[in-house]
C-alpha cells in the first residue's frame, strides 16, 4: 500500500504532465510563427538555400577527397590516361582529349583553393574545443571562417517533428533559423526516398548538404553551412535484429561521412554534438574514438572542431577533447527543456521497425 508521500508525489507527477504539454503547445506555435517569419523575412535566402542545397547518396560522402588526398588521385588519373594515350594507335584523339583532361584535373587539384578574397592557409593540425551550449550558441560564440553544423536530423520527416512542438538538436537548429523551410522543399527527393532505407534504424549516409543557411537571433544575422544526416540507433536496431558488428559500423561510416563532407568542402569550423550517444545506445567513449581517430590520421583536414555536448557527456569529451570553456550560466527554461528532453523524444516519430506509438 503506497503512504501518503507516495501518493503525494503521484499526483505531483501527474499534475506536471500538463505543464509539459503546455510547453510542446507553445513550442508548436512557436513554430508555426517562426516559420512564417523566416518565409516573410528571408525569402530571397531560403529559395538561395534551397537551390544550392545537394544531396549526398549513400557511401559518396566517404569517398570524397580533398587537399593532397585529390592531389595524388587526380595526378595517378593522370598518369593512367597518359599511358592509355601513348599506347593508343597516334590517331586515337579521343585517349588523348582523356589524357590533357586528367593532366588539368591534377592542376587545379595542386593549385591553392581559393575560398574568397581572404583565403584561409591549409592547416596542419585540428584544434578541438567543448562547449555545453546547443549548436547556434556554439555558433555565434565560435564559428570561424566556414561553418558547418551537424544536424543530427530525422531520416524520413523534414524537421522532425518541429512543427508538432518537440524538442531536440534537430529542432532546436530550425527554430533560430530558415532550416526548416529548406528541409521541406527537399521532402521528395531527400526524405520520402529514405523511407526504404531504415535498416532497422541504423538508416544510411545518405546527407544533405546546406550552404548559407541564415540564423537570426535578436536581428543578429549569421549564416553556417548544416549537414543533415540521421544518427544510427543502436538501441533500437539490435531490438530489430541488426548485430553489434552492424551497429559499429553503422556509426563508424557515419562518422567518417561527417568529416569527410566537412573537409572536402574547405570547412574551417565544424560544430556537433555526441553524435550517436545518450538515447541512440552508443557509449561515449565508442564515437569519442572514432572521432579521436580520424582526426589523428587527418590533422588539419578540419582546423577545428567544437563539440557541443550535453553535461551528460562533457566529461568524456573534454577528458577526449580538452576543457570547457566557462560559458554563460544556462536559464532556467533551458535547464527545464534539456532535462524534459528524455519525454519529447524526438525520434519516436521515426517510427522504425518493429516500433510502434501508443
Amino acid at each position: 500500500m503506497a503512504g501518503f508521500s507516495d501518493r503525494d508525489n503521484g499526483r505531483e507527477r501527474r499534475g506536471a504532465r500538463p505543464d509539459r504539454e503546455a510547453q510542446r503547445e507553445e513550442r508548436r506555435r512557436e513554430a508555426v510563427r517562426h516559420t512564417g517569419l523566416m518565409k516573410a523575412a528571408f525569402g530571397k535566402e531560403t529559395d538561395e538555400a534551397i537551390e544550392a542545397a545537394r544531396i549526398y547518396e549513400e557511401g559518396e560522402g566517404r569517398r570524397l577527397l580533398w587537399g593532397a588526398e585529390a592531389a595524388a588521385a587526380a595526378k595517378e588519373a593522370a598518369a593512367m590516361a597518359e599511358a592509355d594515350a601513348d599506347g593508343a594507335q597516334v590517331g586515337n584523339e579521343e585517349a588523348r582529349e582523356e589524357a590533357v583532361a586528367a593532366e588539368e584535373m591534377a592542376e587545379a587539384a595542386d593549385a591553392p583553393v581559393d575560398d574568397g578574397p581572404a583565403a584561409v592557409p591549409a592547416a596542419t593540425e585540428t584544434v578541438a574545443k567543448v562547449v555545453t551550449s546547443f549548436a547556434p550558441e556554439a555558433l555565434y560564440r565560435d564559428g570561424e571562417g566556414k561553418t558547418m553544423i551537424v544536424d543530427p536530423g530525422a531520416f524520413t520527416r523534414p524537421g522532425g517533428a518541429y512543427e508538432d512542438g518537440a524538442f531536440g538538436p534537430e529542432q532546436i537548429l530550425c527554430s533560430e533559423s530558415n532550416l526548416y523551410p529548406v528541409l521541406c522543399a527537399h521532402k521528395r527527393d531527400f526524405y520520402d526516398k529514405n523511407r526504404d532505407y531504415r535498416r532497422g534504424s541504423l538508416f544510411t549516409d545518405r546527407a544533405l548538404y546546406v550552404p548559407e543557411v541564415l540564423f537570426s537571433r535578436e536581428g543578429d544575422t549569421r549564416r553556417a553551412d548544416v549537414l543533415v544526416i540521421a544518427e544510427p540507433i543502436r538501441a533500437y536496431a539490435l531490438d530489430n535484429h541488426r548485430s553489434e558488428r552492424e551497429c559499429d559500423k553503422a556509426l563508424a561510416d557515419r562518422i567518417e561521412t561527417i568529416f569527410r563532407i566537412a573537409a572536402a568542402n574547405n570547412v574551417q569550423t565544424l560544430i556537433m554534438g555526441a553524435f550517436g550517444c545518450g538515447r541512440n545506445g552508443y557509449p561515449s567513449a565508442q564515437v569519442i574514438e572514432l572521432i579521436r581517430t580520424w582526426i589523428g590520421e587527418h590533422p588539419g583536414a578540419v582546423p577545428r572542431v567544437v563539440f557541443a555536448v550535453p553535461r551528460m557527456h562533457v566529461d568524456a569529451f573534454r577528458a577526449a577533447f580538452g576543457s570547457v570553456e566557462e560559458e554563460k550560466p544556462a536559464t532556467i527554461e533551458e535547464v527545464v527543456e534539456r532535462d524534459e528532453e528524455a519525454d519529447d523524444d524526438w525520434r519516436a516519430v521515426e517510427l522504425p521497425e518493429g516500433i510502434t506509438l501508443r
